[in-house]
């Protein structure tokens, strides 16, 4: 039977995600995103035994995304190729604003060494799109782009309003190493305030709370798509802004009456509260929710969004799959929650990191 699976490889807060589809012996691959340079440095060698890769997107600029692309660039020789390379940097960002005919003065973006390393590489760069934009907005979203072994891509984010929207503040969102490293998320900080050490989780209370959007430029801009193969999706959310997948979602002719079957959605920012909304999860009929983060910098996954994701489906049995055991996670491995609100929860295996499963 052919396999697809989702491995999120150790990425500190951020993400490393692999797809995999095909024949066991014969498998196709997609990274997404490389997560911090210590993050790739561990990674390094099974990138290099796998050697070839059908596509490389970096989501956005957010530090934890695209951090390790940098120590990958700098390599003498690359420890893998990609036959297709997906990111909008500061001249998509251009093409994106010419396109909609916005024409206000902008300063002078700068190149960073992600953009000169993909350039170096000669690996082709948003080529399945003429106008070299990942958009929405370009002709050829209109329809599934396919990938060598079968998988087929339906792109969610983002549009060129969103990555005409981060011009303005590109060089200010990338600091040394031309990398945005202050996040400035309208999220929580290191000790999430929804996480109730004391009272226990009351999902009730914390899935009542008011949703308030993430307005993050960067996070708007992130490349968000369904794969599909063999029957199976998976929806790779990235950082994205809830109320753009919402539009996608929509557009597609999906509604609360006909959601988008799933069999896994990759959380959005790790599970902040502020990306992931009631009205999106009304728009999906999945039992399956992936979150790639150690809670280092945030706390994530924030207690409200998993609160959410469970008083949205209470009856179905769901399953919560975690990278990391950490405070922010284990808290949700409570046997009585577990019974309470019909989930299951899976963690990495005891002494090995990061996790693999099939979809």
């Amino acid at each position: 039977m052919p396999v697809f699976r989702l491995a999120m490889h150790p990425a500190s807060e951020g993400d490393a995600l692999m797809l995999s589809w095909g024949e066991e012996d014969a498998l196709h691959r997609a990274l997404v995103d490389l997560g911090r340079t210590k993050n790739y440095r561990v990674l390094k060698p099974l990138l290099q035994a796998i050697g070839s890769f059908e596509l490389f997107a970096i989501s956005h600029i957010d530090a934890d995304h695209i951090e390790g692309a940098v120590p990958l660039f700098g390599e003498t020789a690359l420890p893998f190729t990609a036959r297709n390379v997906w990111f909008n940097a500061h001249a998509q960002l251009i093409a994106a604003r010419d396109r909609l005919g916005d024409r206000e003065t902008m300063g002078a973006g700068q190149a960073e060494k992600v953009t000169a390393g993909i350039v170096a590489s000669h690996w082709p760069w948003n080529s399945q799109f003429a106008s070299g934009i990942v958009s929405t907005d370009s002709p050829e979203a209109r329809e599934a782009l396919p990938l060598t072994g079968g998988l087929k891509l339906t792109l969610l984010s983002p549009t060129d309003r969103k990555l005409t929207d981060l011009l303005p503040v590109w060089d200010n969102e990338l600091a040394k190493a031309h990398l945005r490293t202050v996040d400035e998320d309208l999220v929580e900080q290191a000790l999430a305030d929804g996480r109730e050490l004391l009272g226990g989780l009351n999902v009730d209370a914390l899935a009542s709370r008011a949703f308030e959007r993430d307005g993050t430029k960067p996070n708007g801009t992130s490349i968000v798509f369904i794969a599909e193969f063999d029957g199976r999706r998976v929806l790779m959310a990235a950082d994205s802004h809830s109320d753009v997948i919402e539009a996608a979602l929509e557009r597609l002719g999906h509604s609360p009456e006909n959601p988008l079957a799933l069999d896994c959605l990759k959380v959005s920012h790790h599970g902040s509260k502020a990306n992931t909304s009631p009205a999106l999860l009304r728009l999906i009929d999945c039992t399956c929710f992936a979150f790639s983060t150690d809670g280092s910098r945030h706390g994530h996954p924030n207690a409200e969004t998993i609160a959410r994701i469970l008083k949205n489906d209470p009856q179905r049995r769901k399953k919560l799959v975690f990278n990391f055991r950490q405070p922010s996670t284990e808290q949700w491995d409570d046997e009585e929650l577990k019974r309470r609100w019909h989930y299951d929860c899976l963690f990495p295996e005891a002494g090995k990191e990061g996790i693999e499963f099939e979809l």
